[in-house]
């Protein structure tokens, strides 16, 4: 197959590929909507002056950082059911929002130590530091898209899968390497320009002076220094 067969032939399947590019971002978007919140939450509980409190977010915040995300997945995709019934009503549980769920929780993860230190510093006098959380979550989130292609393992239909298809359906095991690096432009495509723009917000963030150093302490006054005792004073004590 020539190149002129090979591209006629990727573009063929390009709308079968963009829808599951379509729900890698879908489940990104979700995870990183369900963990912002949970992590907000664990965030907030860590700041609070109940001990007990603390020490519950900061075992959950360790705990969700350091969960692997094919354990979450595959015990996820097993522990919920298909289908929840509601009296009459019956709901699917469909495999995305399994994959959505999973991710989430290292998001939450992320989110609760990211935010925490963000309202630390804002605790002490520096609100603009603040500023650096959005390029820190978008960042986080182009992670998420990147880990979204593992929910092709649980039956979700994303981009991986569909190039699983693709490959299956032209029977030809010389494109394997073609249609993967084609579905592998996608993720690059839509990580890349985001990533430089998050850089760049960085640096203007940084370069135009918004994070100012925290106000300092008044320091304290120093002890007045100890008057000498002539000698002659010195003797008469002593007498």
């Amino acid at each position: 197959m020539d190149l002129r067969e090979l591209a006629d032939l990727l573009w063929t399947w390009t709308p079968f590929l963009a829808g599951g590019f379509g729900w890698n971002v879908t489940v990104s978007a979700v995870a990183m909507l369900l963990g912002s919140l949970f992590g907000a939450g664990l965030a907030w509980a860590r700041g609070r002056d109940r001990r007990e409190v603390v020490w519950l977010a900061a075992g959950a915040t360790s705990l969700s950082r350091n969960l692997p995300t094919f354990v979450c997945l595959f015990y996820l995709a097993f522990l919920l059911p298909k289908e929840v019934a509601l009296g009459s009503l019956v709901l699917e549980v469909p495999a995305w929002c399994k994959a959505s769920l999973a991710l989430s929780v290292a998001v939450a993860g992320y989110v609760a130590d990211t935010l925490g230190s963000a309202l630390a510093d804002r605790r002490r006098g520096r609100p603009d530091a603040m500023l650096l959380l959005l390029p820190a979550w978008t960042t986080y989130f182009l992670i998420i898209v990147m880990a979204s292609s593992t929910a092709s393992l649980i039956g979700v239909s994303e981009i991986v899968a569909r190039a699983n298809i693709v490959i299956g359906a032209t029977g030809r095991d010389d494109l394997m390497v073609w249609v993967y690096l084609y579905a592998m432009l996608w993720f690059l495509v839509f990580c890349w320009p985001l990533t430089l723009l998050m850089g760049r917000l960085q640096e203007a963030i940084r370069d135009r002076g918004l994070l100012r150093p925290a106000p300092a302490r008044p320091a304290s006054p120093a002890p007045a220094p100890a008057h000498p005792v002539p000698a002659g004073a010195m003797a008469a004590r002593r007498g």
